[in-house]
């Protein structure tokens, strides 16, 4: 991750609640530095959960956005904050102050947008809620689950306060989630690679099961050596690359390393180091016989 990278935050307040703002502001800042913080909404509204203080503390600035039409249209004033976020992000892309873009909603609505952005050339990173639709997932290059990752940190604070000793976790997958049974096929195919909620046609959390069995049967092979080593870190770009939002924090575990470590399916051993001098470990996979 380029730390230098000069990313624009745009978060829909009609959309998200404040309960992310810590997560928001620690996730971005992975990725670069923010040099524009907005925030859309009407916040003469008793819907939207953000208070000046949180505006402050987070220097966002407010885009005010009053309804346009009569108060009996609903998503008036939701659709007039939408609009004006779309037209801002164009303006930023074109003063050319900026390398990426943090679009913070769960809403399909940016999902053209957001495509727009990445061929322009933008890192384009989407944080928003489970619920959010496959289309805007897909249209980010990394895509963050919110309310998944917020709710698995709390169980990890939880668990370490009353398991002083840890015990071995294992990669915890969705309770919606259904196994994906082409998977299970010699070559499965990816494009399909996804579980869906029957209910409302969302997206749900890709179980570790189905995401194991696609590195075993198609990632490996092609990126193994003679011996069936591969890199963990070509394992896991190849998965950020397939699933925008994967993320190993999703399944219980704050590192890639562990996740595989706790796997029953994968080997995992230290890489030898090209500089003696460094402390950073990689680390090599494979499949267990």
């Amino acid at each position: 991750m380029n730390q230098d990278k000069k990313i624009a935050l745009l978060i829909d307040a009609e959309n998200i609640s404040r309960n992310y703002r810590k997560t928001i502001m620690n996730e971005l800042a992975k990725y670069g530095t923010t040099t524009y913080r907005r925030i859309y909404g009407d916040f003469t509204s008793r819907t939207i959960s953000w208070t000046s203080e949180d505006l402050l503390k987070y220097s966002l600035t407010p885009m005010q956005q009053y309804s346009n039409t009569s108060q009996k249209n609903k998503n008036a004033g939701k659709n007039s904050s939408d609009i004006t976020l779309v037209i801002d992000a164009m303006d930023i892309l074109y003063s050319g102050n900026v390398e990426g873009f943090c679009i913070v909603s769960s809403d399909s609505d940016f999902t053209k947008l957001a495509s727009r952005l990445r061929e322009a050339g933008m890192l384009v990173i989407g944080m928003g809620e489970e619920k959010t639709p496959l289309a805007f997932r897909k249209s980010c290059e990394k895509f963050i689950l919110l309310d998944v990752l917020t709710k698995n940190e709390k169980k990890s604070e939880k668990t370490d306060k009353k398991q002083p000793e840890k015990s071995k976790k294992q990669p915890k997958s969705a309770s919606k989630s259904k196994p994906n049974e082409e998977l299970h096929e010699d070559k499965p195919d990816i494009s399909d690679d996804i579980s869906l909620d029957d209910k409302n046609d969302t997206p749900t959390l890709m179980p570790w099961e189905s995401i194991a069995q696609l590195i075993k049967t198609q990632i490996l092979p092609e990126l193994a050596d003679e011996d069936g080593w591969a890199s963990l870190a070509d394992i896991g770009n190849r998965l950020y690359k397939l699933y925008s939002d994967f993320d190993s924090r999703n399944y219980g575990f704050s590192k890639l390393s562990e996740l595989f470590k706790s796997s029953a399916d994968f080997e995992v051993k230290p890489q030898p180091k090209l500089d003696p001098n460094s402390n950073v470990v990689y680390y090599l996979i494979r499949e267990k016989a």
